[in-house]
């Protein structure tokens, strides 16, 4: 899905690009959505910040994963914060995320390419003994 580009337009130009080279494994054929997530969420009227209601999104664009970015002004440290998330869209689960603060634009895009990278990859699955009694019990 394209970063929404209404701040920080070169860097959501450039995130689109390095989103669009993204390889993940175990996916074939990849389709480009021509709205961002906020666009989406709020064309289905939600708009929380969970994995439920980005799987919604994903569910209305029939897909099964869904790779997206997100791009704020980090107040902190005046710098740019990137996201990127990808999502399995049947368990409703993120397989990867990476994101990283960057202090200017140049920075982040060159930057980007990284992030992708990283959240391309799947998270490690923890070990049932790394889980508390209760996290184990159905």
């Amino acid at each position: 899905m394209p970063a929404d580009s209404l701040l920080f337009a070169d860097i959501a130009s450039a995130l689109d690009e390095q989103l669009g080279r993204a390889r993940v494994a175990g996916v074939g054929t990849t389709i480009r959505a021509k709205l961002s997530m906020e666009v989406a969420q709020l064309s289905l009227e939600c708009v929380s910040a969970t994995d439920e209601c980005y799987s919604q999104v994903g569910r209305f664009l029939q897909v099964d994963r869904l790779m997206w970015g997100q791009i704020v002004r980090d107040v902190p440290s005046s710098g740019v914060k990137v996201t990127v998330v990808l999502l399995d869209v049947a368990r409703g689960a993120q397989l990867g995320r990476a994101e990283e603060v960057f202090p200017q634009n140049g920075a982040a895009i060159g930057g980007l390419r990284r992030l992708v990278d990283r959240a391309s990859m799947p998270l490690p699955a923890v070990p049932p003994e790394a889980l508390s009694q209760r996290e184990r019990t159905p």
